[in-house]
């Protein structure tokens, strides 16, 4: 059963900004990881934290599980070169 998904303000806006096809393949995205969250094929583990890191193109998604809620957090949506600098 794939995770409920929400979304930071940061993402949010981030997501809201992003031209049309870019925002589809996003989303898409976010929903595979969503259905698994495990799979490395859709995210990667960031060391010392709890997050993720799944990639779309030259964008990152960091996200975020929390197992109790069985929901899934994207905590930021940003190019490569941004997102692990603020991380």
């Amino acid at each position: 059963m794939p995770l409920e998904v929400s979304y930071s303000k940061q993402a949010a806006n981030y997501l809201k900004n992003l031209d049309a096809p870019t925002k589809r393949r996003v989303l898409e995205k976010v929903a595979e990881v969503s259905a698994d969250y495990m799979d490395p094929r859709n995210s990667k583990p960031l060391e010392g934290s709890e997050k993720r890191s799944a990639r779309v193109g030259k964008y990152r998604i960091l996200l975020l599980a929390v197992k109790e809620k069985n929901a899934l957090i994207v905590a930021e949506i940003a190019s490569r070169g941004q997102v692990y600098r603020e991380t």
